[in-house]
């Protein structure tokens, strides 16, 4: 079965060693950004529990880089 254009992911040009230029997936949970919306817990003293709230921060599927690896079945191909 052939992929489609939209199966294929975005992929991103990265240069993480001097001269040498990379094509790597765009990360799909943010985007590319290398921020999107995260939980942070929030601790409440009085009842001795807390809750969740919802912030924009650190991307934790690319560590705020914006492009992920490419996955290992990948390479072989």
């Amino acid at each position: 079965m052939a992929r489609s254009q939209t199966d294929m992911p975005r992929v991103v040009r990265v240069m993480r060693h001097p001269g040498l230029w990379e094509e790597l997936p765009e990360c799909q949970q943010c985007m590319g950004q290398g921020a999107c919306l995260v939980e942070q817990a929030v601790p409440d003293y009085r009842s001795g529990s807390g809750y969740l709230v919802e912030r924009l921060g650190e991307c934790p599927e690319c560590h705020g880089n914006g492009y992920a690896e490419w996955p290992e079945d990948a390479e072989d191909d």
